[in-house]
């Protein structure tokens, strides 16, 4: 039977990570709210776990309800030997779509062992992390992340400054303008 050593960590401005020790028969599910208990999140948004792939169009998501329904399974089906089988492997997993809190999840040891731990359990915590509720984002931030998602790290604050000029001018089309839309 294997256990599995793994690193939480939160993306974050400061470094914030938890160690957990997980069974490979564990769900991803009962990671998912061992995360949630680590990290003092304590409502109930939807969330994912995500298994990166070569190139981005073969990831798998295992979300929490498949709403889009995508036929993947669901992460109360997920267990740890599905994602996890060696030293490196990895997991991203997001909490709460809107506020969009990720966490990185790395395999750093794995042992065989004669009993089975009953529940997973965090061993080490690190950093103190942001509360739930801090991170709600408003319009500018959405922008921002947008722009630096287009633009990468050749995003500079003089280009902000720009775009949010050119979206404030009274150059912009408007949706009136074009007669499909009238």
């Amino acid at each position: 039977m294997k256990e599995f050593l793994v690193k939480v960590l939160m993306e974050t401005h400061q470094t914030v990570y938890r160690d957990i020790l997980v069974h490979e028969d564990h769900t991803l599910f009962q990671i998912h709210e061992l995360i949630k208990q680590a990290f003092g999140f304590t409502s109930n948004e939807f969330a994912s776990f995500v298994k990166e792939q070569e190139g981005w169009d073969n990831d798998t998501e295992y979300p929490l309800e498949d709403v889009m329904n995508t036929g993947n399974p669901t992460f109360e089906k997920v267990v740890v030997s599905d994602v996890f089988s060696e030293v490196g492997d990895q997991l991203t997993y997001v909490y709460d779509y809107l506020n969009e809190w990720k966490f990185y999840l790395e395999v750093i040891e794995i042992e065989v062992k004669e009993d089975k731990i009953k529940e997973p359990k965090i061993l080490k915590r690190f950093g103190s992390p942001p509360k739930e509720e801090e991170r709600n984002l408003n319009g500018d931030d959405a922008q921002t992340i947008l722009l630096n998602a287009m633009m990468g790290d050749e995003f500079s604050e003089d280009d902000e400054d720009l775009f949010k000029d050119s979206l404030d001018s009274d150059n912009m089309d408007s949706l009136d303008d074009y007669e499909e839309f009238q």
